[in-house]
């Protein structure tokens, strides 16, 4: 093993050879001194099955791409929270993920002990709904439920650039949380539409090749740990990468599976071993009376995938009729995915629920869900993000912070008898 031992990072220092902060996933940082924070310029409706309309703009605050990692965190950086990673891992804290980059290739992200979780977020902005991220909504996040964050949830829409996140993610760092990419090659917001550029027919035929190599070498540069993500909610049909914008469930599925592992492998080829690769799957295969369209059917093997996660919300917001089960949802997705599902560690990448929902009890389904995840009672799940937004329309309230039926049930238990469960910090090798 090339890094023997543990990495420590404190506030923004690396244990590799990344420096500070730089280029945004939405776009170059504001020069204007305003305190405005960089955008992820993320897409409306991922949350869960969309609604039309989406707007083809881009966000006003996106800023214009540039290549380069700037010298500076972004201005809404803020204070970095809890200082640093974890210093070692205990004696229980297992094998690593069994796919993926080899081990003693750079500093990985490791699993957490036996009986414990990662704790990480999506801190919705301000400038459009479901899309940009915001560091003070990471902040007010952390300390409303009162416990620092594992990894930092966000986007990089290459319809804005195609450059590595450096700004985002050099802030996320510097809180002492791990980035967490979602790769979104598409070239427009646009929902349920064939993607006119980025299709999975050309990305397996190698027409993106060149800014892959640069993302990677980008992610390379930044030094420490990431986890990145591509074909977020696969299972779904509202993202250009799924089936039915692909030729179909007859081949989309085959498609995406070889798309997948292509970017891996170009990126692993690069030398961005640093990088832990998820694939995201929607807790709800949408259409769910096609047989084809499951998750097991998009799982590109265990040679690409590291970690595997779902998106399960109990109730989307005002439009929403549906109070969903988290365990039957999870355990439908774990039968299809077979024997990958006992052998991949899960996790829960999308995690919420509205508090405009009183039909479904939210703030008793979520005091009652984190009891239940930090009580150990799914020990296949090693860890959850929470998707923190409250929609300025008023349809959806998740947030976290402005919502007492939510802040309540989370510091309550997550700071009681169960949280010595969680790990807050991330354990790197």
């Amino acid at each position: 093993m090339s890094w023997a031992g543990i990495c420590v990072l404190a506030l923004a220092l690396a244990c590799g050879s990344g420096s500070g902060g730089g280029q945004s996933d939405a776009g170059a940082v504001h020069t204007g001194g305003n305190g405005a924070g960089p955008a992820d310029a993320g897409q409306i409706g991922d949350a869960g099955p969309p609604d039309a309309g989406v707007p083809d703009a881009v966000p006003p605050d996106a800023g214009v791409p540039d290549a380069g990692p700037p010298d500076a965190v972004p201005p809404d950086a803020g204070p970095p929270g809890d200082a640093g990673w974890d210093a070692g891992s205990p004696p229980d804290a297992g094998a690593p993920s069994d796919g993926g980059a080899e081990s003693d290739a750079g500093p990985r992200l490791e699993l957490p002990p036996g009986g414990r979780l990662y704790h990480g977020v999506f801190p919705a902005g301000s400038t459009q709904p479901d899309a940009d991220i915001s560091m003070q909504a990471a902040d007010d996040y952390v300390n409303a439920v009162g416990r620092p964050l594992a990894w930092i949830y966000f986007s990089n829409e290459w319809y804005v650039t195609k450059h590595f996140p450096w700004a985002t993610a050099a802030a996320v760092r510097a809180r002492g949380a791990v980035p967490f990419v979602r790769l979104h090659m598409r070239s427009q917001q646009k929902q349920k539409v064939v993607d006119p550029v980025y299709t999975l027919d050309n990305i397996n035929a190698g027409m993106f090749d060149a800014d892959l190599r640069a993302w990677a070498d980008g992610a390379k540069e930044f030094g420490t740990p990431l986890i990145v993500q591509y074909g977020t909610e696969v299972n779904g049909d509202w993202n250009p990468w799924s089936a039915p914008y692909n030729g179909g469930i007859s081949v989309g599925p085959a498609k995406f599976r070889q798309a997948f592992r292509h970017i891996v492998q170009v990126m692993r080829a690069e030398g961005a071993t640093n990088i832990v690769w998820a694939l995201h799957l929607n807790g709800e295969n949408w259409p769910g009376d096609e047989p084809g369209n499951n998750a097991g059917a998009y799982y590109p093997g265990d040679d690409v995938v590291d970690w595997i996660g779902f998106s399960i919300y109990q109730n989307y917001g005002n439009s929403d009729p549906n109070c969903r089960d988290l365990n039957s949802l999870l355990k439908a997705r774990e039968a299809e995915l077979g024997a990958t599902a006992t052998k991949k560690p899960l996790f829960l990448f999308e995690l919420g629920t509205s508090v405009l929902s009183t039909q479904c009890n939210p703030g008793d389904w979520t005091r009652q869900t984190l009891t239940d995840l930090l009580g150990g009672r799914w020990p296949e799940l090693h860890g959850f993000s929470w998707w923190d937004e409250t929609q300025k329309g008023g349809s959806s309230a998740m947030g976290v912070p402005d919502n007492p039926g939510l802040r309540v049930p989370f510091h309550d238990v997550l700071n009681g008898p169960l949280g010595p469960n969680l790990q807050d910090r991330p354990i790197v090798r």
